[in-house]
Order: structure tokens, then C-alpha cells, then sequence
């Protein structure tokens, strides 16, 4: 008679059963866990397997702690059974290489979304049985853990319309009362419309009320004076990317026109375009935007269209922006010198999930369908690719005319866009 399978041999409920015909992956990062290969990355803090993250969230989530039958002599090494620890044995190794509570978040992390089919003949020990949430109780629950989050968010938002109402009347928009300009609602014709003659000066004002809007983000007063200048001298121009991205979306459409707030625009074709524009050009400003017409045609095609198409709300738009000056891939290091402390990536990173479960908190208030709501998020947090690509770009433009003395930058200007930490 066989003797019985001890426990830590027997499938566990998070991963598929392994096999003699298993073939382990011997390129690239291992699972501090479990020793695998396939599937690993960055999860909870250490470097870990898919089957070791989900393990990890389901024991921390379901407050379910396993316990050994064999005091805790469980063998944990690189094998095709690698698979099949014990639970006890397997969360203690978790907690030994790293892994923190701390880094799951309760709105991004929740289980149960999914209700598992089975069959007749599914064994309760290799696959136990969800418990079906519906989704009513569901939600209330992640909205109740995550209402401040939503109200930072708000914070957010509506410190953005503040500037951004300050921004618009300082370049002529006019008052009205206590009335908030969430976006700039243009006067929606081309009056007093002119082509673009030296973009330095369309870009002082944004700029001015830049180191404003990045110091009252919640966290960034906290990061060390070093990340702070990197952060902002990076975000600058993807924040007047997104502004006059928004003022271009609300202007009556052109194919080859991009607005800046201050009512000048860049033309990537000098065909058809309305009259209010073309009485402007004259052959120095025409070579002018024919120097910048590839980039007038990338800021319309990767910013100005998604933005007509999504038609993104103040929350929306401020959730972006947070994000892309919150950017913790990007912090590099440079000449030996790091330029965020581990202090600063992870107030950074607290930002960041708090803002992402707030915008999912706005959306559930705002009643929008559960089926289409990653949807939407996916379809707001890929808006800063475009912004990406553009602002990179027009950091080179920038500089070409600058060395071809077409357009002036004031000094204050000059040193947050091109500052020092300009090669990353």
C-alpha cells in the first residue's frame, strides 16, 4: 500500500498541476519563492512568479493563514514540483524574501470578480469552490475603502481648474464671476486667431503656473529637492502638450491646425485653411512652419484627435496629468547619482495607486457600466502615450529653434526646459 501524499506534494489551489513533462525556463530573472523562471517580474515588493504573486494576495486578502502539518519542514526548491508547496510553508517564504502587506492596495487588489465554473467532478481539494460577490455589494464595498482616495483625487481636480481658469483669464479670456473654467471653451470661431511666430512666448504663461501646479500634487513637497527638479523640468512640456491639447479639441476642428491657448496656432498644410488663418502667413512664417510641420502634425494625429474622440472630464484629465509627473520608470540614474531616494519612489508610488483607485471610485459614482469601465481607464491612461511621444518631441523642437534663433525664451523658460538633467 502507498503511503499517503503529505501535503506539500498535493496541487495547490493557485497554480495548474506540473507535470514529469514540464519544461523549466532557464533564462531570466527566478521566482524567490518557488525558483521558477517563466512568467516572473516585480510583484509585491520582490522578484516573483504569477502563481507566487496570486498565492500571496489570496492568503493577505482571504486572512486565511495556512498552517503546516509538518512543522514547518516543507522542502521550497527549484524542481518541476516546484508548484506544489505547502501553503504555510510557501506564504512563510513570501514574507522571508520580501514580500509586503503593505503593497497590496484594497480597491486594485480585491478578489472574487470572477465566479470559476466546475463540474461534477472537480475535486474540492485541487479546486475549491469561489464564493460568487454580487456586484452591488461589491462595489459599495470598494467605494467605502476607497472614498478618500476619490477625495484626493478631488483635490487634485479642482486645483487644476483653478490654474487653469487663472491661466485662461491672464491670456484674455474673460471673467465671469466665480464661474471655473474646467477646459478653455474658446471662443468657438477663428477670431483673432494668428499663426504661431515664436513659440517661446505662447509657452511663459503655462510655464509660470507649471512650479505651482506640481508643488500643490500631495507627496511631491515631501520628495527630496533633487527628484522634485527632475520631476517637474520632465513634466513641463507634457503639461503644455495637455493644456493646448485641450484647447485644440474645443476649437472648431482642422485637420492642420493646432491652437495654443494663447489663440495662435501651428499649421502642418497651407492648403484650405480658413481665411482668418491664411491673411497671417507671410514667407518667413511659412518656412517657419514648415520646419515644424511633421511635429504640428504628430501633436493633432497623437493628442488633439484622442482627446476629440474620449472627450475626457476634469477628473479624467487630472488623473492623467498626476500620473506623468509621478512617473517612477523614468527615474534613472545619472553620473552615479540616483535621482530619487527609496523614499521618494515610494511616496511616489502611494501617489500614483491612490490617484488610479480614486478615477476608478469616480467612475463607479458616476454609474458607469462595470463591463466598460477598464475600458475607459485604458482608454484615459493611454492618452499619456501620445503625450509621451509628443512632449520628447518637442523638446527637440524647441531646441532646434533656439539654435536657429526663431523663437526667444525668457530665462526662467529657458532653465525648465532646457536644464541640466535634460539627457534622459
Amino acid at each position: 500500500m502507498d503511503p499517503p501524499i503529505p501535503e506539500f506534494l498535493q496541487n495547490d489551489d493557485d497554480h495548474e498541476e506540473a507535470g514529469p513533462s514540464v519544461k523549466i525556463e532557464e533564462d531570466g530573472p527566478s521566482c524567490l519563492v518557488c525558483g521558477r523562471v517563466a512568467n516572473t517580474g516585480h510583484h509585491y515588493g520582490v522578484t516573483a512568479c504569477l502563481g507566487c504573486k496570486t498565492f500571496f494576495r489570496r492568503v493577505v486578502l482571504q486572512k486565511n493563514s495556512p498552517k503546516c502539518k509538518y512543522k514547518n519542514q516543507c522542502r521550497l526548491e527549484k524542481s518541476v514540483n516546484a508548484k506544489r508547496l505547502c501553503r504555510s510553508c510557501r506564504y512563510r517564504k513570501c514574507l522571508e524574501v520580501g514580500m509586503t502587506e503593505d503593497a497590496l492596495h484594497p480597491c486594485r487588489d480585491v478578489i472574487g470578480r470572477r465566479v470559476r465554473h466546475h463540474s461534477v467532478d472537480s475535486s474540492p481539494i485541487s479546486s475549491p469552490p469561489s464564493i460568487s460577490i454580487s456586484p452591488q455589494i461589491s462595489i459599495c464595498k470598494m467605494m467605502s475603502l476607497c472614498d478618500g482616495d476619490f477625495e484626493l483625487l478631488q483635490t487634485i481636480t479642482e486645483m487644476d481648474t483653478e490654474i487653469r481658469t487663472r491661466t485662461a483669464h491672464i491670456l484674455g479670456e474673460p471673467s465671469n464671476g466665480d464661474q471655473q473654467i474646467h477646459f478653455y471653451s474658446p471662443t468657438p470661431d477663428y477670431t483673432n486667431v494668428s499663426v504661431n511666430h515664436g513659440i517661446g512666448p505662447s509657452l511663459k504663461v503655462d510655464i509660470i503656473l507649471l512650479k505651482e501646479w506640481v508643488g500643490r500634487i500631495p507627496g511631491y513637497l515631501d520628495l527630496s529637492e533633487r527628484c522634485q527638479e527632475h520631476l517637474m523640468r520632465r513634466f513641463c512640456l507634457r503639461y503644455t502638450v495637455i493644456e493646448h491639447g485641450l484647447f485644440t479639441a474645443q476649437m472648431p476642428y482642422h485637420k492642420n491646425v493646432w491652437f495654443l491657448s494663447d489663440r495662435t496656432c501651428l499649421v502642418s498644410e497651407f492648403e484650405n485653411l480658413p481665411e482668418e488663418i491664411h491673411r497671417h502667413l507671410t514667407p518667413k512664417v511659412i518656412r517657419e512652419q514648415k520646419l515644424l510641420a511633421p511635429f504640428t502634425e504628430m501633436l493633432i494625429h497623437d493628442v488633439a484627435d484622442p482627446l476629440r474622440r474620449l472627450k475626457p472630464d476634469s477628473v479624467e484629465i487630472a488623473t492623467v496629468k498626476t500620473l506623468m509627473l509621478l512617473k517612477p520608470t523614468c527615474l534613472k540614474e545619472i553620473e552615479g547619482e540616483y535621482l530619487a531616494t527609496q523614499r521618494d519612489l515610494k511616496t511616489i508610488n502611494e501617489v500614483r495607486n491612490r490617484v488610479i483607485a480614486g478615477l476608478y471610485t469616480h467612475f463607479i459614482k458616476k454609474g458607469i457600466d462595470p463591463e466598460q469601465l477598464p475600458i475607459r481607464i485604458s482608454e484615459i491612461l493611454e492618452l499619456t502615450g501620445g503625450v509621451e511621444i509628443c512632449a520628447n518631441r518637442a523638446l527637440e523642437e524647441m531646441q532646434l529653434l533656439r539654435v536657429f534663433n526663431l523663437s526667444s525664451f525668457d530665462q526662467y523658460s529657458a532653465d525648465v526646459i532646457f536644464g541640466f538633467y535634460r539627457d534622459y
